[in-house]
């Protein structure tokens, strides 16, 4: 028995129950998580309240977690992406950004336990990674949503025509009429 075959059947049961990839659900864990932390740190520095240099750990540490299920999620989602499709090269950009983004925050929160172990607040250092993984991890987002709204991948009607050159992509796939029709 494959030892990931519990994980990837858990997310093929999500993916039957939601009619699609539990990715884009799942990502948003980490995405509020790191975004609170974020804020957090903004207003510890504003105010030197290091309550919120608390809660800026721990919901990073939150994303963190959250963070897991994302790339499991999202790693299942790249492997049924052909090399050959265009939206290949988006995917592998946006996998490796996401790498880079929990590395930075990883790095962070590792920076921000050992200060609070020492009764420090976190360094500038730490706050400034944290920042940068939220930098970049609005970018990884927007390569998400290109992937899904531009390429419909992950969006199983979609990716069953994309074996079709001539198949519409992203809203030109949807009605002239709809509001979310194509844009021109």
């Amino acid at each position: 028995m494959d030892p990931i075959s519990p994980v990837t059947g858990l997310i093929d049961k999500a993916e039957e129950l939601l009619g699609h990839s539990p990715h884009p659900a799942i990502v948003a864990l980490p995405i509020g998580a790191w975004s609170v932390s974020n804020v957090c740190d903004g207003l510890a520095l504003a105010t030197g309240d290091d309550r919120y240099d608390d809660a800026a750990r721990v919901s990073m540490a939150i994303g963190l977690i959250g963070a897991a299920g994302s790339i499991m999620t999202g790693l299942r989602d790249y492997s049924s992406i052909p090399k050959d499709r265009p939206s290949h090269d988006i995917a592998t950009t946006h996998a490796l950004g996401n790498a880079l983004v929990g590395t930075l925050y990883a790095t962070s929160y590792i920076l921000r336990v050992r200060a609070h172990e020492e009764g420090r607040r976190p360094s500038l250092l730490a706050r400034t990674l944290g920042i940068a993984g939220g930098a970049l991890a609005l970018y990884t987002a927007w390569l998400g949503g290109v992937l899904v709204e531009e390429f419909g991948e992950g969006v199983k009607p979609v990716m069953n025509e994309m074996d079709d050159a001539e198949a519409p992509r992203g809203r030109e796939r949807l009605a002239a009429e709809s509001p979310l029709g194509p844009h021109h």
